[in-house]
């Protein structure tokens, strides 16, 4: 049986983050994933070239990773793109909001990069540090714990004994389920397309939120400036039949969707399509197991925070974690993982609830809710310091 400090399942973007977070704690570290390592830096371009899988990251989740070495690398590979304004609309009514860095003192609220990118960087730094061992290809079956720590058994028929288990393994954490952690969840009855898109026009470096009577659809600028990832959320009476249109059929839908804006698509990549859902663990640490990212939490992509979420979740487990090491006290005690849970449990349940308001508030199509929320929407626009501190907030400031 092998043993290390900390055993970390899930080797995503949130599981990677922590470890090298952690990396110089002078903790011996397992990263173990069900899957083989991630690929190698996306490079193609055009509307099949560029990762169907994007997240918007905000300059706090940007530090973070500036913090880990992995920033600069991703900016480096000229994949990464910044948005400095942000249209939103309700496609039911005439209501618009129009945010701009330029209105906070910021050159940016945020930036778009790949998936697929952010991973392979990750990768790249956890193989080059000494203090990390990766178990790729390596699927937890068994999750037993005690007072002084878990022992996990994979599919491979080896096993691991670590004092802390940190469960980085996704909205359907195996761990989680192993561990008989309870959870808060529900669908949202939608489901969410995503694609590559070509435009007729530069994408002037800004993302596009319509919400619309079937579920919201937003456009994520990419660095090429005609071409735009989209994550479009359609009730499941209406999905069914843009996952199966053709492609003219579903750039046709997307046009008349956008109607209201100066935007037009041109052509569309292959598309992927997931179920929505909403989860939320009743705790977020059991003995040695935490949870952190979607394995604690999921929330609908409305306003793409999950990412942000997440990176936020590895940022104060590792803080609260190096913090007990340097002060000479037991790092994976009660207090500490205690700690880390009623400060992330905290903002995590008031994004939630935010975007619950959202999705109820801008899904309804009685004319009463329409009205109210054209009005909402022409307000918040008029009024300057309102509409600055919504663009603090979605800078992450």
């Amino acid at each position: 049986m092998d043993r290390y400090d900390v055993a970390i399942v899930g080797a995503g973007v949130i599981g990677m983050s922590v470890a090298l977070a952690l990396k110089e704690s002078g903790l011996s570290i397992a990263l173990i994933d069900a899957a083989s390592a991630p690929a190698s830096e996306p490079s193609g371009r055009g509307v099949d070239g560029w990762g169907k899988r994007v997240t918007a990251l905000t300059p706090a989740s940007e530090e973070f990773l500036g913090s880990l070495d992995a920033w600069s690398a991703m900016h480096r590979t000229d994949r990464v793109a910044s948005y400095t304004a942000m249209q939103v609309w309700d496609g039911e009514a005439s209501g618009a909001i129009h945010f701009a860095a330029r209105d906070v003192g910021a050159t940016a609220l945020g930036h778009i990069a790949e998936s697929q990118l952010t991973m392979s960087v990750l990768a790249e730094l956890v193989a080059a540090a000494p203090a990390i061992h990766n178990r790729w290809s390596a699927r937890v079956v068994g999750c037993t714990s005690d007072a002084e720590g878990v022992e996990l058994d994979c599919d491979d028929g080896s096993s691991i004994r670590a004092e802390l288990v940190i469960a980085a393994d996704g909205a359907r954490s195996n761990i989680r389920d192993l561990a008989a952690m309870r959870t808060r969840q529900w669908r949202y009855q939608q489901n969410a397309i995503v694609a590559t898109v070509e435009l007729e026009q530069d994408h002037r470096d800004t993302c596009w939120q319509a919400f619309l009577a079937t579920g919201p659809l937003a456009l994520l600028p990419l660095a090429e400036s005609n071409h735009c990832s989209i994550v479009w959320s359609l009730d499941d009476d209406v999905s069914p039949r843009w996952e199966a249109a053709s492609d003219a059929e579903f750039v046709d839908g997307l046009n008349r969707a956008l109607s209201a804006v100066p935007m037009r698509v041109t052509a569309v990549g292959e598309r992927a399509t997931f179920p929505l859902v909403q989860c939320h663990a009743v705790d977020y640490v059991k003995d040695r197991i935490v949870l952190v990212g979607d394995a604690a939490h999921s929330i609908h992509p409305l306003a793409g925070q999950g990412i942000n979420l997440g990176l936020a979740d590895a940022k104060v487990l590792a803080e609260s974690i190096i913090n007990a090491i340097q002060r000479g006290g037991p790092w994976a005690s009660a207090p500490v993982l205690g700690r880390y849970q009623r400060l992330r449990k905290t903002e995590n349940l008031a994004m939630m609830a935010a975007m619950q308001a959202f999705k109820w508030g801008f899904g309804s199509r009685n004319p009463t809710a329409v009205m109210a929320r054209n009005f909402g929407l022409r307000m918040v626009d008029e009024q300057r310091w309102i509409k600055n501190w919504f663009a603090k907030q979605a800078a992450g400031a």
